[in-house]
């Protein structure tokens, strides 16, 4: 398979399509270890934890015309939503995934973090990490 190339990103938060926005998308999975050392034990022995998941997105501020700003500051504390990151933009396939988190309950995306940019004589930008609880897919078909 050849590599993949950014510029086709779809990405959708709360069922907006942001990609027209956003220059940078980035999806963190961290395991954090558990410890299961016993006082007999003569090195720490961990096992695998459950895993994390945040996406961190980047975007073009248009207050104009852009939604990313009114979806994502309307997110803040508003519980959780659901996120499609499609890294190709062709939708699932075979060795083309997509990663969904369906809000359901207790389960889907919280945006943890967001922060506006406006610098001097530069392009004025936002930021957002997403927080995902509960289960994220990879479909590939």
């Amino acid at each position: 398979m050849a590599r993949t190339h950014g510029k086709d990103v779809n990405f959708s938060y709360n069922a907006v399509n942001l990609e027209g926005e956003l220059n940078n998308a980035v999806m963190n999975v961290t395991i954090p270890p558990g410890d299961i050392t016993s006082f007999n034990d003569a090195w720490q022995n961990f096992v695998a934890g459950k895993p994390s998941i945040q996406t961190e997105i980047a975007g073009t501020l248009n207050m104009a015309s852009g939604g990313g700003d009114v979806t994502l500051f309307e997110g803040l504390g508003a519980g959780h939503k659901s996120t499609v990151f499609d890294p190709t933009g062709a939708g699932p396939n075979t060795n083309d995934p997509e990663y969904q988190c369906t809000a359901s309950g207790l389960t889907g995306v919280l945006v943890a973090n967001y922060s506006v940019s406006l610098p001097v004589g530069g392009a004025a930008a936002y930021t957002a990490t997403l927080q995902h609880s509960g289960d994220t897919t990879r479909a590939t078909s």
